[in-house]
């Protein structure tokens, strides 16, 4: 099936195999004329399922038997995420709480609580909405980033169609208390590699990683260490608010 959806501003007609992708992306559906379009093979599936079953068998666990329609989801994505970077877009993990007409954006390696520190802004803004839970698209305009919501959202499907400048990124980490300090992009450098999509492509990491030093440069970044008490909300919002 074809059909059009709108990411990152950018329109985007996807030729699919299964309906898994156009479920997926009801909300991001629309009637504009493309800007590009991909198109998946049974080859990229495949691929993604070969990839999956290699990082279970790294980490120690059973590989799942993904459906091909499932499968498909990843490597629509991962082909757009390569072509986004044309229209200076990257993903990058984390997930990404929106209040006051901006987005935060928490990253740290997965199992370290971005979910729930993120539950937590709900809990104390009732305002607040999850733009992404997982997987953003970050993309500069006119030397000012935005992060918008995909359909890609991780296990709870957080996600919102929207675009909101990028008020700062904040690494997580375990902690006995909340604190949160502003910190040097080049501190950070190593997590936010480590968390961002890296294509394969020689020219196209070359852009991603010209994209990250942007990031770097236009950004305010924060190290929090974090326990599981909901005013870790109260403590990141008041911390990286103040320098606006």
């Amino acid at each position: 099936m074809t059909f059009t959806v709108s990411l990152a501003g950018i329109s985007i007609e996807i030729q699919s195999l299964y309906n898994d992708v156009y479920e997926l992306c009801r909300d991001y559906l629309t009637g504009q004329s493309p800007d590009f379009c991909v198109a998946v093979a049974q080859a990229d599936i495949d691929f993604e399922r070969e990839k999956s079953a290699s990082e279970a068998k790294h980490e120690g666990r059973p590989a799942v038997d993904f459906s091909n329609g499932y499968l498909e989801t990843l490597a629509v994505y991962r082909k757009i995420a390569e072509k986004m970077l044309e229209y200076d877009a990257f993903l990058m993990h984390g997930a990404v709480v929106a209040l006051d007409g901006k987005a935060y954006l928490f990253t740290a390696p997965s199992g370290l609580g971005k979910t729930t520190h993120t539950r937590f802004w709900l809990q104390k803004y009732p305002e607040a909405f999850i733009l992404n839970g997982d997987k953003p698209l970050l993309r500069m305009v006119q030397g000012q980033f935005f992060a918008c919501g995909t359909p890609w959202a991780g296990k709870e499907g957080q996600n919102k169609n929207a675009m909101l400048p990028l008020g700062a990124v904040c690494a997580l980490f375990r902690g006995k208390e909340n604190h949160i300090e502003r910190i040097p992009f080049d501190k950070v450098f190593p997590l936010v590699i480590g968390q961002t999509y890296r294509p394969g492509d020689a020219a196209q990491m070359k852009k991603t990683l010209e994209l990250i030093g942007a990031l770097g440069k236009c950004t305010r970044f924060y190290a929090m260490a974090c326990n599981l008490d909901p005013d870790a909300a109260r403590v990141a919002k008041e911390g990286m608010t103040k320098d606006e």
